[in-house]
């Protein structure tokens, strides 16, 4: 009897252990990092199509919302944590890209799609694109790249 009493005991504490960490990952990936599949070869050659890639929540912080009525498709409210830091030149982003629905009051995002791009600019600085090279001013360096380039 005795036995079955510690065996039960460690099957309880494993339980309960296994549940500990499941919430304790939820919440990490709730609030601090997010793995996301790179959606398509707009990043190449860095970053191909089906790369993964672990997003740092903590720098801009998490948005929550309601996922259940994203995926239904129905307006949701979007809440920000206050976050950490600030994006900086070369990040890469993860992003809903906004779109116009019929509306001049409003703009919408599909919450479910996402786009991965690099941040090639910041607040204050200056864009620049003419014939497929970009200039970036505003900081110390004066970038001009290639808008695009192809992998060969």
């Amino acid at each position: 009897m005795n036995k079955v009493k510690k065996f039960l005991a460690i099957i309880e504490n494993s339980i309960f252990m296994i549940f500990c960490m499941i919430v304790i990952l939820f919440l990490v990936q709730l609030f601090c990092f997010t793995s996301f599949k790179i959606p398509s070869d707009s990043m190449g050659p860095a970053l191909k199509d089906g790369d993964r890639i672990l997003v740092n929540k903590m720098i801009k912080g998490a948005r929550l919302f309601n996922v259940f009525a994203a995926l239904d498709n129905k307006d949701v409210t979007i809440y920000r944590m206050p976050g950490l830091g600030h994006f900086k030149r070369n990040d890469v982003l993860v992003f809903n890209f906004p779109y116009q629905m019929n509306r001049w009051d409003s703009i919408r995002m599909n919450v479910m799609q996402y786009y991965v791009k690099r941040c090639i600019a910041l607040p204050g600085d200056t864009l620049e694109i003419r014939g497929g090279f970009y200039k970036v001013r505003g900081c110390r360096e004066q970038y001009r790249k290639y808008l695009y380039q192809y992998p060969e």
